[in-house]
């Protein structure tokens, strides 16, 4: 037994709780970068912070512009670094954290490969609807999963016989919808599982791969 039902507006988080106080970038940072961080969040007057996969970073305050700010930060931040695709990217704008979706933005506007590597789906959202019937997942019967489309149209599946069966029936209803047939579905909970969004990966061709069932 499945329902489905084409997506609307993107506003949910998915898996969405209390904010953090910080949510980790595109690359990992180390001991030192986090540290530089950390006591960046006590400078005064507008300020930034940028970072790069190199260990790099620089930290910036005191200014009274914020395009300054970011001007300067990325300067220093970037003034030994030989490799464009090294360079740093800017984490932090007085006090306020950079999008995950404008880290990537910035990064691929110095390394045009990132555009053909996956990325991680930390970012994932639902629509109001998806995410009503995704709140009511919980009380279906098992077996059951629930798909949804990098395009927004979702579905869900319940009392199957196997996890195998209701992932199955998930995905072919989701990829009934019109708008999956540029953005296949995925399967983004099963049985009493929601899938983390770091462990599912958009591929260039907006297809998403994760966990297999087990």
């Amino acid at each position: 037994m499945n329902r489905r039902l084409a997506a609307g507006m993107v506003i949910v988080t998915l898996g969405a709780g209390p904010a953090e106080a910080f949510d980790q970038p595109v690359f990992p940072l180390n001991d030192t970068q986090l540290k530089a961080l950390e006591e960046y969040q006590t400078a005064k007057g507008i300020k930034a912070f940028a970072a790069g996969p190199e260990g790099q970073f620089s930290a910036q305050s005191g200014f009274a512009s914020a395009s300054i700010a970011v001007r300067e930060v990325l300067k220093a931040c970037d003034k030994d670094v030989a490799q464009k695709a090294k360079r740093c990217l800017l984490l932090d704008l007085d006090g306020d954290p950079v999008p995950v979706a404008l880290q990537y933005a910035q990064m691929l506007r110095i390394d045009e490969g990132a555009a053909l590597e996956p990325i991680p789906l930390r970012d994932l959202t639902l629509s109001i609807d998806a995410w009503r019937a995704y709140q009511g997942f919980g009380e279906k019967g098992e077996h059951k999963a629930f798909a949804l489309s990098l395009k927004g149209v979702w579905a869900r599946s319940w009392d199957a016989a196997t996890i195998e069966e209701a992932e199955k029936e998930a995905l072919e209803a989701c990829n009934r919808n019109a708008p999956s047939g540029s953005a296949p579905c995925f399967i983004i909970a099963r049985d009493r599982t929601l899938i983390p969004g770091e462990e599912l990966e958009a591929k260039p061709d907006l297809s998403v791969s994760g966990p297999k069932s087990q």
